[in-house]
This record gives structure tokens, C-alpha cells and sequence, in this order.
């Protein structure tokens, strides 16, 4: 007997966002002050990592127009690690999927798994790899988003440093620093890589974006590379003030919906659903989730299911969209077997769910506290069971958005669809 579950809104996140783009973007670059001589007669160089980054494509049409205005020649290159299956083709789709092409942009987007060995750090002799593209370019333009990491927490995550060291270092650059940081820490050797890559690459600015708690362009912050760390410092501080966390610390089931790497760099954000699975890193204090069931894959992740091994259960269906080469090529670059292994595969979504439930330990099935979203990028909208919101109601946050009704399945045994999007 599964709970009847109910459709509530979580109030409780940063809801600013940035209504004009192009008015936004243009103000940051009147900031920056860059000189367009800089620029002029001159390839240059964009690099986009893989990420589905709110407005990215118009981010990146409007750099590679600065660029033109500038007498420059811009190109998009894959600046992604090992993801797109670490191949020229796999990062092409990947770049495509999110609206990156010639077409949509205005530049040649060229991609390479090929990468060589540029040198070694000072402090700590890092090996420091790149992509074999950046031969081709004059100077560098860096695109990304600063967020938290799901794999580790630092004064610096995800950002233009980790874009360097990881995303330009390509396959291998990605493998290595993956590798030392399980002796070093993340944070310790993606800095050290990123330094010594901005003393031996003419990068002329980052384009640095945050997203509020629902992953809506919130701020567009330009930068000359002598100031990438103390903006990622500020930036990421900001963004861990303003996350959206579940709405309970103790939950008996989650139902996820769909996972991908368009939804996070792990699958699912670890930060979100308590799990890492990472040697050498620290298990998030919260939430406490005893069992995850995930019933998709997005088409975004082109099969790569790195992170389905945070899970508990899963089903036939997503077994089959997987491409378990891609996945166990992230599981190891990222050093991260664990994520890459597959869950107790169960036939249909009313069997994965019953099993989650099945090995709870409840004593009341019906009285389970169970949740259900979409994905961890859209966690404002979610469903709760009854017995969850009792405990919830009372909060200032929460907003019940229908009464309480049973889950429902198709004659094949498939989730129905559930109604999100409200903000």
C-alpha cells in the first residue's frame, strides 16, 4: 500500500533572478573595461564546459558578438573533461544538446579528447594537462556557472578555476585531478592547476554566472583572471546562502523522477540528497534518506548514468537508456566507482517503489514520510505524503498546492506524471 501523497510549495529559497540578460550582460562588460585591442586581429578562444547552464546559449552568443565588435575571430571550444564520453563527437552532442552550434552562436565549435602534458605546478608538482585546441588560439574567453561541487565543499567549487583545471585539461587533465585530490583535496589542487594554467594562457576575462535556488540566471559578473578567486569566493558564498535544501531532514523514501548529467555533474546533486560515495570525502550531515528510488534518465546525459549508484533502486527502463561505457568512463576519470555501479534493478516504477518501501523498516507503510520531485534541480515543486505534510504544515514555507492522492501508475506499471513548474 503505497501513501497518498500531496503537491505542496517550498517558499523558502532565493528567488532573484535576472530579468533582462542582454541589459544585465551588457552593464557587466561595460564594468569590466576590457580594452578591444586586446582582441583585435586575433583567434579567440571560448571555452564552454557541458553544463546546462540557465540562458547559456544566449550568454555565449553575446560573448562571440563582443568579440566580432572587438576585430577578433571567436571559436567555441569543449571545455568538459571526460564528459561526451571523452570524444570530439560526444562533446559536439553534448554542446549541441544544450543550443551550442555554429548556427545558434555565430562561431566554429570545435571539440578534442586529445590533450598533452603543459608542465608541473610549484607547490606541489601537480602534472597540469590541456587540450590540444588551445594551440589554435591567440587568447581566452572562460564561460561558466559557480555553484556548489557534489562531490566535495571548499571556499571554491565549481567555477572558470575548476573550468580550467578540469574542463580545458580534457580526459586526462579531468582523470588526474581527480586522482590527487583524493591525497590533496579538491579545492587544493584544482586552485594549484588553474594558477598555473592562468600564468602559461592569455586568458582575457571569465564570464562568471550564479543561478538563484531554482536555476534562473541570477547574476552575470565579469572578470580579468587576477581577480577569479576572491569573485568565486564571494559568488559561492552567496549561492550556499541562498540553496534550497528538502523539506525534511528525515525522509524514509525519495522518488526521483529523472536524474542526468544535465541535471548535475553527479546524476543527482549529492548536496541535495545526502549521498557522495566519494573515498576520502565526508557524507553530508543531512538529509538522513534511507532509501532513493530513481525511474529515469534524461535525455541530456545521451546514457551516461554516473550516479545511479547513489541510489537504492532503479528500473528495467533506465537500464536500457544506459550507455555503460560513458558512465563507467565518468565513474573512473572522476575517480568515483561507487556512483557508476547500478542499484537493485526492479522491472516497472510501481516494483522500484514498492521495494523502496518494502525495506524501510516501517512499521505503517501508510504512515511512510515520503517525497517525490522531479529532479534535484526542481525541488521548490514536489509531492509529500500525507503523513510528511501533518509534520510540515505548520511551516511558513509550505504551501499545499492539492489534496492528498494516491499514487498513480499506467497498465505497465509507470509513474504517472507528475505537475511541477509552479514558482
Amino acid at each position: 500500500m503505497f501513501p497518498k501523497m500531496i503537491r505542496i510549495h517550498n517558499h523558502g529559497y532565493n528567488r532573484e533572478r535576472i530579468g533582462d540578460v542582454q541589459q544585465a550582460y551588457k552593464e557587466s562588460w561595460d564594468s569590466l573595461g576590457l580594452d578591444p585591442g586586446k582582441m583585435k586581429g586575433k583567434k579567440i578562444g571560448i571555452a564552454v564546459g557541458s553544463r546546462g547552464i540557465d540562458q547559456i546559449q544566449a550568454i555565449v552568443r553575446m560573448t562571440v558578438g563582443k568579440v566580432k565588435e572587438a576585430g577578433g575571430e571567436p571559436y567555441i571550444f569543449a571545455a568538459m573533461g571526460s564528459h561526451g564520453g571523452g570524444t570530439a563527437q560526444g562533446q559536439q552532442e553534448v554542446l549541441a544538446s544544450l543550443g551550442i552550434t555554429q548556427e545558434e552562436v555565430g562561431a566554429p565549435v570545435l571539440c578534442s579528447g586529445e590533450t598533452k602534458l603543459w608542465g608541473w605546478t610549484g607547490p606541489h608538482g601537480y602534472p597540469v594537462y590541456g587540450s590540444v585546441l588551445c594551440d589554435q588560439f591567440d587568447a581566452f574567453v572562460l564561460i561558466n556557472r559557480v555553484k556548489m561541487h557534489t562531490d566535495f565543499e571548499d571556499v571554491t567549487e565549481s567555477g572558470v578555476l575548476k573550468l580550467m583545471a578540469i574542463g580545458i585539461g580534457g580526459p586526462a587533465g579531468c582523470q588526474n585531478v581527480h586522482a590527487l585530490a583524493l591525497k590533496d583535496g579538491y579545492g587544493t589542487v584544482i586552485r594549484e592547476t588553474a594558477a598555473f594554467m592562468m600564468e602559461h594562457l592569455p586568458v582575457l576575462f571569465g564570464v562568471l554566472l550564479t543561478e538563484n535556488a531554482v536555476h534562473r540566471l541570477d547574476c552575470i559578473c565579469m572578470r580579468e583572471p587576477a581577480d577569479f578567486l576572491e569573485t568565486e569566493k564571494a559568488l559561492l558564498s552567496k549561492v550556499k546562502q541562498g540553496r534550497m535544501k528538502l523539506p525534511a531532514e528525515q525522509i524514509d523514501v525519495l522518488i526521483v523522477d529523472e536524474m542526468g548529467k544535465d541535471i548535475s555533474g553527479s546524476g543527482m546533486d549529492t548536496k541535495v540528497i545526502g549521498r557522495v560515495c566519494v573515498t576520502g570525502q565526508a557524507e553530508p550531515a543531512s538529509p538522513q534518506i534511507t532509501r532513493i528510488a530513481v525511474l529515469g534518465l534524461t535525455e541530456g546525459s545521451h546514457g551516461n548514468a554516473i550516479g545511479i549508484g547513489l541510489a537504492d533502486f532503479t528500473t528495467k527502463d533506465v537500464l536500457e537508456q544506459t550507455d555503460f561505457a560513458a558512465t563507467a568512463k565518468n565513474a573512473v576519470a572522476s575517480m568515483a566507482p561507487a556512483q557508476g555501479k547500478f542499484p537493485c534493478v526492479l522491472r516497472t516504477d510501481r516494483d522500484a517503489l514498492q521495494a523502496a518501501l518494502d525495506t524501510a523498516a516501517l512499521e505503517d507503510p501508510e504512515a511512510a514520510r515520503v517525497v517525490r520531485i522531479r529532479n534535484t534541480n526542481q525541488i521548490a515543486d514536489l509531492y509529500v505524503s500525507a503523513a510528511l505534510y501533518e509534520e510540515l504544515r505548520g511551516s511558513r514555507d509550505i504551501e499545499a498546492l492539492g489534496e492528498a492522492e494516491p499514487l498513480a501508475f499506467d497498465d505497465r506499471g509507470r509513474l504517472l506524471p507528475g505537475q511541477y513548474g509552479h514558482e
